[in-house]
C-alpha cells in the first residue's frame, strides 16, 4: 500500500512539473512582443516585419530602406492593453531615434495591435501585428 501511495504521489508531482512547463499565451506573447522590440531598436526591420501581416511586411521594408540616415536610441513598451477573449492585445510603445545629419532626439507615441489568428494548416497560431507601422517625421 505504501509503494502505492509513493507511486501515485511521484506520478501527480511530475504531472504537475510537466504542465508548468507548457508554453503560456502570455509567454508567447512576450516572447514575441521582446523580438519585434530588439530588432526595431537595432534596425533589423527584415526580422522585425517577421511580426507583422503579410500585407504589411514588404511597405515596411521598403519604407526602411528609403530612410538609410534614420538611427534609433531607444524603443520601449509603455503599456500593453489584453483583451483576453478577443486574443487580441494593444501595445503602447514609446520610440526614440534621429534622422542624420540632425543630432535632435525625437519621441513617437504609438500603438499597434497584435493578434493571435486561429490554427492554421500546420496547427500552428502566430502573434502578429494586424496594422502597419506609423510612419516617422
Amino acid at each position: 500500500m505504501l509503494k502505492i501511495s509513493r507511486g501515485i504521489l511521484v506520478a501527480l508531482l511530475l504531472l504537475t512539473t510537466a504542465c508548468t512547463m507548457l508554453p503560456s499565451h502570455k509567454d508567447d506573447f512576450t516572447k514575441k512582443n521582446e523580438d519585434f522590440m530588439m530588432r526595431v531598436r537595432w534596425l533589423d526591420i527584415p526580422g522585425a516585419s517577421l511580426h507583422f501581416e503579410k500585407e504589411y511586411r514588404q511597405e515596411l521594408v521598403e519604407r526602411f530602406e528609403e530612410s538609410e540616415d534614420l538611427k534609433i536610441t531607444g524603443f520601449e513598451m509603455a503599456r500593453a492593453d489584453i483583451d483576453i477573449p478577443e486574443e487580441k492585445v494593444v501595445v503602447h510603445y514609446r520610440l526614440e531615434y534621429y534622422i542624420l545629419p540632425s543630432v535632435t532626439v525625437k519621441k513617437k507615441k504609438f500603438s499597434l495591435t497584435w493578434e493571435q489568428p486561429a490554427v492554421d494548416s500546420s496547427g500552428n497560431a502566430y502573434w502578429r501585428i494586424t496594422e502597419p507601422f506609423p510612419e516617422l517625421p
